[in-house]
């Protein structure tokens, strides 16, 4: 059997998510990385304030994200972000890829300096 949270739980969770990224959140996008060693950026988005309006049934979902309209770049390909707080303390790590990932990025994964990164959409899912 597997560990399961009600959805009261799992509504709290994503929104102490919300919490911890306090008012200046960013998403980088990073070419590889740990919670605790998360690696250089290749991008850097910021968050709204607040990230997001409320979770509801465990899904956090995310207002506008500004683009990076001025990307540091890789030479390598991205494979994992973060979700951060404005003074860099890692949140959220996650995988990134093309498909089927935590983060699907459309536009290729190799990010050239100078170029606009952007995010139309993201949430965060407390899992059950």
């Amino acid at each position: 059997m597997s560990v399961t949270h009600s959805t009261v739980f799992r509504t709290a969770t994503a929104d102490s998510v919300t919490s911890a990224l306090g008012t200046t959140a960013k998403l980088k996008f990073r070419l590889t990385g740990t919670v605790g060693s998360p690696g250089a950026a290749a991008a850097t988005l910021a968050c709204s304030n607040p990230v997001g309006a409320g979770a509801t049934a465990g899904v956090l979902t995310f207002s506008s994200i500004t683009s990076d309209t001025n990307a540091a770049g890789n030479a390598s390909p991205v494979a994992t972000a973060t979700l951060e707080t404005g003074a860099g303390t890692v949140v959220v790590h996650c995988a990134v890829a093309a498909t089927a990932s935590d983060i699907n990025l459309s536009g290729g994964l190799t990010i050239g300096a100078g170029d606009t990164v952007a995010c139309s959409a993201l949430t965060y899912t407390a899992m059950p």
